[in-house]
């Protein structure tokens, strides 16, 4: 790890020099503008605008990058912001300001873009949370000291506008010295934001007013101590502090977040902070400057945490791969927050009075309380154990990573070796010419002939039948890894594999094949076994009721170890799977049925998860008493159920047909779809005994 963020060096560097220069800025533009009598108004607009060029740059950077690369992104971004800096020095004008903060926004989101692409590419599924973590010190240390370095000259003065140019400038020299490599990247659309709103009204709220509050006070802080004779290093600290508090903070928080149910830790910190903010006026009226500085501190880290928390909010609600997706509409709702905040905030210091500053960012953090409540009444949480992991980012920086998250979905960028890079160009020209030197390559090179194979297999036009073949002579010991490469390759093109190794494989081994192939191919599962059955009905039938048991035993497996969301979603589809398993065994090899069925409900615990889940995402709940009512019924239904399952098998079998075969055939197809409607509305499925009377209802009803 050590080595990964060295090499990581020059990319750290450049953030630091960038960040250091972007903490300078956010104190010296307010005072300024306060030394020229602007309006509080007036900076409150302009100090927001850099919010609305943050957002601009979220949306349209990775589409830069696109089209002229990382490197010129990068460098272009970091000379616009110098830019803007210095004509706000030469050109002192309320809307020519407000035009130059939307360019600081934009510059300063798209050099955290490119800065997330290449620590990505560097990083792996083991080391990203680590370089994340790494980088958030390493930026919001350089706005923390940033905002001391309006000590060095006087604000009127050109100095510190030059000082700001030049380090936005040389952030550009160890980017452009070094030897980053671009990685590639992909323009992918943020998620439609009324989608979140409906899949996380908590979540969503928590970044607004994260945006809102923490915008304001990082904006008009400068603004009010001014207006209380604090200047100087004093200020210097004031504003370091409320930067700080959101690196110190977070952790313990996080730490809270992770133990206890989330919502009510939401609650309890935001009310907390609420309090701090109030009193942290009074303090400073009775000159109790340390006191202020820990209450600026705690109230600014708690409102910080409220980005990540709303994060992980959210992305309990949400299945893995749509993760990346919501971190970009959550930066757009973010940034809507600091573009409303500062201003609304300005306004009420203008038309109200001064004093009313920090009074207002109490109210917002109020209303939030409130609307946690109302919230934690309409909705359940989900329980504490399956909750998503916090992970501290986002802070003064207002950016959060989609690349680097380690929730998100890891996408190895695998660098193909110089073999298979030539195995891979010979493919494209002459498939057959490839496979042979497969061949050779298998029996030089053993030990990474696999991922030749990978690469191999995603060439158009190989046939992955014979290439398994090729392979698997040289190399029969990894014949599980090679048949898993294959398929997770080339998932749709692989159904003559499957049939292939079936056919060649020993009965004994078949069930953990299939069990192999499924996992690699959880789509096709269905087909996988059925194919596995057809290879041992003739001389092992008994075989089927082993294939039926690793699955299901696999998938159960694979259930459990899913994120909350992920298993909600896969849930159904894994015991819609399993049923027709059990329906197709029973058709190929009626005599194992009954086994079959024996093994299902046995190893079948993913259907308790359906207990704990809030069906109704978007509606209120029921009223208690409506609760306590649907509790007696489904108790009495569940004991109307075990009742009828004591009393004799005789009463419950249905009396074949007299007249014709078919008219049984066609009637137990229809009581096998009733039956499993009915099985799944009227028996209880925490109870395994009860879910294996169901199964055995549902298949001794099409056999009568």
């Amino acid at each position: 790890m050590t080595a990964t963020l060295l090499s990581l060096l020059a990319l750290f560097t450049s953030g630091f020099v960038i960040f250091l220069s972007h903490g300078l800025i956010n104190i010296l533009l307010p005072l300024r503008l306060s030394i020229e009598n602007a309006s509080a108004g007036s900076i409150g607009m302009i100090m927001s605008m850099f919010s609305v060029g943050l957002l601009l740059g979220g949306i349209y950077t990775r589409r830069l990058i696109i089209r002229v690369g990382h490197i010129r992104v990068y460098s272009a971004c970091a000379a616009l912001a110098a830019i803007s800096i210095l004509i706000c020095y030469l050109w002192l004008n309320e809307w020519v300001w407000a035009i130059m903060r939307i360019l600081m926004g934009f510059c300063i989101a798209s050099t955290n873009i490119v800065s997330d692409g290449w620590l990505s590419e560097r990083a792996t599924s083991e080391t990203r949370a680590r370089i994340l973590a790494t980088n958030q010190i390493v930026v919001l240390l350089a706005m923390f000291l940033g905002s001391f370095m309006i000590n060095l000259a006087d604000i009127s003065d050109a100095t510190l506008y030059i000082i700001a140019g030049l380090l936005l400038c040389g952030g550009v020299v160890p980017i452009a010295m070094g030897k980053a490599t671009a990685p590639e990247v992909e323009d992918t659309a943020p998620m439609p934001i009324i989608k979140l709103i409906k899949t996380s009204p908590v979540g969503v709220t928590a970044v607004l007013i994260c945006g809102f509050v923490l915008g304001s006070l990082l904006s008009m802080l400068p603004v009010y101590a001014g207006s209380k004779g604090i200047a100087g290093f004093n200020l210097s600290l004031l504003v370091g502090a409320a930067i700080i508090g959101g690196v110190v903070l977070q952790l313990p928080i996080g730490y809270l977040a992770d133990r206890f149910e989330r919502r009510k830790v939401m609650l309890n910190i935001v009310l907390f902070s609420m309090v701090c903010t109030l009193i942290t006026p009074y303090i400073l009226d009775f000159d109790l400057f340390i006191v202020s500085l820990v209450l600026i501190s705690l109230s600014s880290g708690i409102v910080s945490s409220l980005y990540p928390l709303g994060i992980a909010e959210t992305f309990d609600r949400l299945q893995q791969n749509e993760m990346g997706s919501a971190i970009g509409a959550m930066i757009i709702i973010y940034a809507s927050g600091g573009i409303i905040g500062p201003y609304a905030v300005g306004l009420v210091m203008q038309h109200i009075g001064v004093d009313y500053f920090f009074t207002s960012l109490a109210i917002m953090q109020l209303v939030f309380a409130f609307f946690i409540v109302y919230r934690s009444r309409v909705r359940r949480s989900i329980p504490t154990e399956q909750q998503e992991a916090f992970v501290a980012q986002g802070g003064a920086t207002g950016w959060v990573s989609t690349e680097l998250d380690p929730r998100t979905e890891y996408v190895d960028t695998v660098t193909l070796s110089p073999e298979a890079q030539t195995a891979v160009d010979i493919a494209m020209i002459d498939p057959k010419l490839a496979l042979k030197m497969v061949s050779i390559l298998a029996k030089a090179d053993p030990d990474h002939i696999l991922d030749i194979a990978r690469a191999v297999a995603g060439v158009e036009g190989v046939d992955v039948t014979e290439l398994y073949q090729r392979v698997n002579k040289e190399d029969p010991d990894h014949q599980q890894e090679l048949i898993q490469t294959i398929i997770t390759a080339t998932p749709d093109s692989t159904t003559d594999l499957v049939n292939m190794v079936f056919e060649e494989a020993e009965s004994e081994d078949i069930a953990e094949l299939a069990t192999v192939m499924t996992e690699a191919d959880p789509e096709h599962s269905l087909e996988i076994i059925e194919a596995a059955t057809e290879a041992v009905i003739e001389d092992n039938p008994e075989v089927v009721v082993e294939i039926a048991e690793a699955y299901a035993t696999s998938a159960a497996t694979n259930l459990e170890e899913m994120r909350y969301a992920d298993r909600l979603a896969d849930d159904g589809d894994v015991e819609q799977t399993i049923t027709d398993m059990v329906e197709m065994i029973t058709e190929k090899a009626p005599e194992h049925a009954e086994d079959v069925e024996a093994v299902i409900p046995d190893i079948d615990p993913f259907v308790e998860v359906s207990d704990d889940l809030d069906s109704d995402d978007n509606q209120p709940a029921e009223s208690e008493e409506a609760s306590l009512d649907q509790e007696e019924s489904d108790e009495s239904e569940a004991f109307t159920t075990k009742q009828s399952d004591k009393e004799p098998n005789e009463e419950r079998k249905v009396e074949p047909h007299e007249d014709s075969d078919e008219m049984v055939t066609e009637a137990a197809k229809g009581s096998n779809k009733e039956s499993t409607s009915d099985t799944s509305n009227d028996v209880s499925l925490d109870s395994n005994s009860d879910s294996k009377e169901a199964l055995s209802d549902k298949k001794d009803e099409p056999k009568s």
